[in-house]
């Protein structure tokens, strides 16, 4: 890391300041003022198909479906970004009364429930049946 001196930071902060006026960056998609509405169609079981007819009827606007299924999909991958990410550690020390009990779970000896076999194959002779677990 290189170190600048305090008035580079200064032009720095100065360039960023003349920037704070510029508005906010309009939407890319026409249909992101729809968003809610596409999201609460589709929990409704409304297909791709389904909601383009909708909004060409009702809306009058023409969308096909696998726009609609491109727009769903990017939005789902934002999603679960956020969704995936770790707890805070508060949280995780709460939960150590589960983890004490997971380990006692895991010390306790494994009983073995094996099923004796009844029967005893050897390539050279016929299936035998036996009497005594397989053991012959």
């Amino acid at each position: 890391m290189v170190l600048q001196p305090p008035s580079a930071l200064q032009e720095g902060s100065q360039v960023i300041a003349g920037f704070a006026d510029l508005p906010p960056k309009p939407p890319r998609s026409k249909l992101e003022p729809y968003r809610d509405l596409i999201r609460e169609l589709r929990r409704k079981g409304q297909t791709y198909r389904d909601v383009a007819r909708i909004f060409q009827e009702r809306l009058g606007l023409y969308v096909a479906p696998s726009t609609l299924h491109s727009f769903v999909k990017v939005r789902a991958k934002h999603r679960k970004r956020s969704q995936f990410e770790l707890p805070p550690l508060e949280d995780a020390a709460a939960d150590s009364s589960a983890l004490q009990r997971v380990a006692a779970l895991r010390s306790k000896p494994a009983v073995p429930n094996a099923k004796p076999t009844r029967f005893v194959f050897r390539e050279s002779e016929p299936l035998t049946l036996t009497s005594d677990g397989g053991e012959q």
